[in-house]
């Protein structure tokens, strides 16, 4: 998990909520928390209180906090934490959601039985090919999948959580901060998927536990209003750069 200084607050919660999962489902010994933040964004003077708040609430709670130099924004949810357990699955989650019941004993559950596969609590969106044009189009009931092995439904990495295999990132063009930052500065999940697709990893919803409790975040926090309508523009423009991605799913389509 990752948070920003408009959540601090609220990401206490929605961390507190995992650690009592992983109590009440005895996983202390399947999972291990993180929380990373931007060095940047904690030495704010104006929400430097608040982040000594969530910094003493992640000690307490047993979470481990990566503090990562400069901001890349929403791609600290899993860069920095993968760059240091580069031979972790890592489940990356958002700090806005409370976790209904079960949801983290799903998650191990699942793992266990399909260990190669990316596994996604819902999503929002399906990609297409229109031409040599990748798009994006909002699906507001595709979270309905659930346990099934997906095609072109692309993961929402806060909603629900999105489990990554170790290993599932090896092309180091992923872990490229200029790159990412330049062509999907807001969208760390589509730059997960386009270098995902061209692992040629396959997909798979959560079997079960996958409706979270919204949490009182600022309306204006989060970044799909920023983003609900450039995701096209998202896709293109790193297939632009990294050509293997439209031609991943050009030989997908053709299958």
């Amino acid at each position: 998990m990752t948070t920003w200084p408009p959540r601090f607050t609220v990401a206490q919660q929605a961390m507190a909520a995992i650690v009592e999962q992983a109590k009440a489902d005895n996983l202390q010994d399947r999972v291990h928390l993180v929380m990373v933040l931007s060095e940047d964004e904690v030495c704010y003077a104006e929400t430097r209180s608040e982040a000594c708040e969530l910094i003493g609430k992640m000690e307490k709670l047993g979470v481990e906090i990566i503090y990562d130099k400069g901001n890349i924004r929403s791609h600290k949810k899993l860069i920095p934490t993968l760059e240091k357990y580069p031979n972790n699955p890592i489940l990356v989650v958002d700090d806005d959601n409370a976790q209904c019941k079960g949801w983290l004993k799903t998650f191990v559950e699942d793992r266990d039985q399909h260990p190669d596969d990316i596994i996604y609590g819902q999503s929002l969106s399906r990609v297409e090919l229109q031409g040599d044009r990748i798009v994006e189009t909002r699906e507001p009931f595709a979270y309905e999948q659930t346990g099934n092995v997906t095609v072109n439904m692309k993961p929402a990495n806060g909603a629900a959580g999105t489990l990554y295999p170790a290993h599932t990132f090896t092309d180091q063009r992923f872990f490229d901060r200029e790159l990412f930052m330049r062509l999907s500065p807001t969208s760390d999940e589509t730059w997960q998927w386009a270098f995902a697709k061209m692992a040629g990893k396959t997909f798979r919803q959560l079997s079960g536990c996958n409706i979270p409790f919204m949490l009182s975040a600022p309306p204006d926090s989060a970044l799909w209003h920023i983003n609900k309508d450039k995701y096209t523009d998202i896709h293109n423009a790193i297939a632009a750069e990294v050509p293997e991605y439209l031609e991943t799913l050009k030989k997908e389509a053709a299958q």
